[in-house]
């Protein structure tokens, strides 16, 4: 029996003898042997064995995904109308601003159109001073609506006397004829240092001199000297003597005093103003 003997291959040949091969990879040798046991290539990771839990919960999961969905849509209804509630509030309150905003604007607009249409007229000046500079003034109120309160738009309306501004009278009244008909009237205290309220000092004298005890002295030992003076340029029987006495300044001897330390009044020497200057002589 002759024996072929094996040549070796060629050298260009692809030819790969089995003594040459490396050994199989072990999965080769599973296959090999008939295993049909599979393995994962990886080792498992957390996201994969979470998709294997969530495989496994998924038919309890889908016996409750009725309630589920009920309870989801319930939230989803209440926070809609939570929403729209919160939507409907905010339009409210804005539409109740915006009123009250109208109303508030509707109201200035008129009560601006009544103090426009208001006049004061007869300006009048009293016969009386207040006192020193200052005297009282009043005028007619017109243009005041049948159904408004004329002491009401009589307190503010404004008013320009001898160039002085007064945002309001000092206070209203209101004076009703013999036929029934009301006037309304604002008074003004003036201090425009009118000619007429401008009372004067006139005739200083030191009338303690005249007195050969007290040597021109308030009183002895006192260190102060009695001045007077007469008070000229009195209105009676309107003006009050007091009044203009203790409101009048004076200057003499270098000195101004915005008042008299006292007044005096007599039926024949009329008002008197009194001072008593500093005298380290009496």
């Amino acid at each position: 029996m002759t024996h072929s003997k094996s040549l070796p291959p060629p050298r260009n040949s692809n030819t790969i003898s089995s003594s040459s091969l490396a050994p199989p990879p072990p999965y080769s040798e599973d296959i090999e042997r008939g295993v049909t046991e599979t393995s994962s290539l990886y080792p498992v990771t957390q996201f994969q064995g979470k998709l294997q839990s969530e495989s496994m919960l998924a038919p309890y999961q889908a016996e409750q995904s009725p309630n589920t969905r009920s309870l989801s849509a319930y939230r989803y209804q209440s926070r809609s109308a939570s929403s729209s509630c919160k939507t409907l509030r905010t339009i409210l309150v804005f539409s109740i601003v915006a009123i009250i905003f109208t109303l508030y604007l509707h109201e200035r607009m008129k009560n601006q159109l009544i103090l426009d249409g208001l006049t004061w007229t007869e300006l009048t000046a009293s016969n009386r001073c207040l006192r020193y500079g200052t005297r009282e003034y009043s005028a007619l109120l017109r243009g005041v609506p049948n159904d408004e309160d004329g002491v009401q738009w009589c307190k503010g309306k404004k008013i320009t006397i001898h160039g002085i501004h007064f945002k309001k009278p000092a206070h209203c009244t209101i004076d009703v004829d013999k036929s029934g008909t009301s006037r309304v009237y604002g008074h003004w205290i003036v201090e425009s240092k009118e000619p007429s309220c401008r009372t004067v000092w006139e005739d200083f004298r030191d009338k303690a001199r005249l007195s050969s005890f007290s040597l021109g002295c308030a009183a002895k030992g006192s260190k102060y000297r009695r001045i007077e003076a007469h008070m000229g340029n009195h209105q009676p029987p309107w003006d009050n003597w007091r009044e203009m006495c203790s409101t009048t300044p004076a200057d003499y001897g270098g000195h101004h005093f915005d008042r008299p330390d006292s007044c005096d009044w007599s039926f024949f020497g009329g008002v008197t103003g009194v001072w008593f200057l500093k005298d380290e002589s009496c």
